[in-house]
């Protein structure tokens, strides 16, 4: 009966779903919701946002051939690249890819060749979406769009004729007066945030669209209050999107000064803040750590931030309202999420780390799968895709955290402790303690399970997902690993766990297609926990060199 109701729910969830979005369409394509995008017709931008971001020309040069992949979607224009919006699917993240135009970041590497190619595509854009189109007008599209418009404008607009011109500039301010009446439709509180800032964006660089660029400081006011905490971390606890939120508060903010007025208080705190806590996830080699559905990024758009970082600002180590510590000695860094996933129905990584040694990433997490199946996705988010405890068997959650941290001339210790939940557990908690040595040269860690009873227990397991650089062997006597660094760095691996297990694993941080790679993996299996109790588990990271 329940399953027949909750079918039933989920019919009607559709049915109602599919019914507004038919009176949407029918209202969008209506020429009365067309008169109201009708407005003065600009004739140049003020100004360019820098898109600080690197392009790839070997995607440009894909781009150019009309031959696109992008996760597990394949399009292929046999170079009539005009032919693409008709062939691409309506939906998915080649779809996305192209209706938010960030290939003409790629294609601006290309040249007199990439212009044209830009030109031919967006020009086929407008005989196909020029007026309006549900998949083509989705609010969070147009912002990006926009945004990557008015960053690339020349490429479209420079020698050309008026008319071209024209029509080009006309429909970005259409687009414009649109989006100041749909951001706050986007579909989540991010998307939200994105879209009033690349609202206020087009605005500002567009003249006749101050009105719609005061439109979007409204909603990015009350949407920074909603989601950003007091340490300018976003509520998403994603790196990768701190760092995209950063660049688009920069991005607005220099449109306003280029119009000669000052950034409002808010938007300066906010950028402040945003921008320290971006630069909080930068590793040696540049890039991002891999927390929460996240990427390693670019790290060119990752230098950007760092140059904007206030240089009277105070770094710290622990970002108290993420829910994140930072261990760092010589050429070590360890980070470690401490945020509360209980309520999330995204990635559950409390307690996950990344550990590195200078340019050289050893542990880290899988990253999103989200430009793959959604299968992946569902995968990626599970706490075995983390360098973290996990449990084979559903029966167990978990439930409040406690950390504390402590340094003193030996190094630095940090202990992360969570309570267990299910019907037949009572006072059961997960200790993690984690110390990092004086010189970065050793990385201990200990991890106890207690008030488990043996079946419970013996379906935990500790990973630790190395990265695809990094050579793992196991040793001859089998109690320790062997990994061999690309920056020729020797570390090994030990574990008072009987059983030391090496693993195949993907690696999906890098935003590609995943890569495959090798997790160690402690079982608390492996222990006698009828003789000895539920396993404390000790570990260490150890350089050779330091042995």
């Amino acid at each position: 009966m329940a399953s027949a109701s909750k079918r039933r729910e989920s019919g009607s969830r559709k049915g109602a779903t599919y019914i507004l979005r038919r009176v949407q369409r029918a209202w969008g394509e209506s020429p009365f919701y067309q008169a109201q995008l009708r407005g003065p017709a600009p004739d140049r931008l003020l100004s360019q946002p820098n898109d600080p971001f690197t392009p790839d020309k070997d995607l440009a040069l894909s781009i150019a051939r009309g031959r696109l992949v992008l996760g597990s979607e394949a399009i292929d224009c046999e170079d009539d690249i005009a032919r693409i919006w008709d062939m691409v699917e309506k939906d998915g993240p080649l779809h996305a890819f192209l209706q938010e135009f960030s290939w003409l970041r790629h294609l601006s590497v290309m040249g007199d060749e990439g212009r044209t190619v830009a030109r031919q595509l967006t020009l086929s854009w407008l005989d196909h979406y020029e007026k309006w189109s549900p998949e083509a007008w989705n609010p969070y599209c147009v912002s990006e769009r926009l945004v990557h418009l008015c960053a690339y404008h020349p490429m479209l607009l420079s020698n050309v004729d008026a008319l071209w011109r024209s029509r080009l500039l006309t429909s970005m301010a259409r687009q414009t007066r649109h989006l100041a009446r749909t951001a706050h439709r986007a579909d989540t509180g991010f998307d939200r945030l994105m879209t009033a800032l690349g609202l206020s964006i087009a605005g500002y660089c567009l003249p006749g669209c101050e009105g719609a660029a005061e439109r979007g400081l409204e909603i990015v006011r009350r949407e920074l209050r909603l989601q950003i905490r007091p340490d300018g971390g976003h509520m998403s606890r994603n790196p990768s999107r701190q760092l995209k939120l950063s660049i688009r508060l920069q991005m607005i903010s220099k449109a306003i000064e280029a119009r000669g007025f000052s950034p409002p208080g808010f938007l300066r705190h906010a950028a402040a803040r945003t921008t320290a806590m971006a630069s909080f996830f930068r590793c040696a080699d540049g890039r991002l750590a891999v927390f929460n559905g996240g990427y390693e990024d670019d790290g060119r758009a990752v230098l950007s931030v760092q140059k904007a970082l206030d240089p009277e600002s105070v770094s710290t180590d622990f970002a108290r309202h993420s829910g994140y510590h930072k261990l760092t000695a010589g050429r070590a860094l360890v980070l470690v999420d401490t945020g509360d996933d209980a309520a999330s129905s995204a990635f559950k990584s409390t307690g996950s780390l990344h550990f590195s040694s200078g340019r050289s990433r050893i542990v880290v997490n899988c990253g999103n799968g989200g430009h793959r199946a959604s299968e992946w996705h569902n995968a990626l988010e599970q706490r075995a895709a983390h360098s973290a405890l996990s449990f084979l068997s559903a029966g167990v959650t978990f439930g409040q955290i406690s950390h504390r941290r402590a340094e003193d001339n030996k190094g630095q210790l940090l202990e992360f402790e969570r309570q267990l939940l299910s019907p037949q557990l009572i006072e059961a908690r997960y200790v993690r303690r984690l110390f990092l040595a004086a010189g970065g040269s050793n990385l201990r860690g200990e991890e106890i399970l207690t008030g488990l009873p043996y079946e419970v227990a013996a379906a935990a397991s500790w990973r630790f997902h190395l990265h695809p650089c990094i050579r793992a062997s196991l040793a001859r006597d089998r109690r320790s690993i062997l990994l061999l660094l690309p920056n020729k760095e020797g570390w090994r691996f030990k574990s008072s766990c009987p059983v030391l297990g090496l693993e195949k694993t993907v690696y999906c941080g890098e935003g590609n297609s995943p890569v495959a790679s090798e997790q160690i993996v402690l079982a608390a299996s492996a222990f006698d926990q009828k003789a000895d109790g539920p396993p404390a588990v000790k570990w260490a990271f150890q350089r050779l060199d330091a042995v």
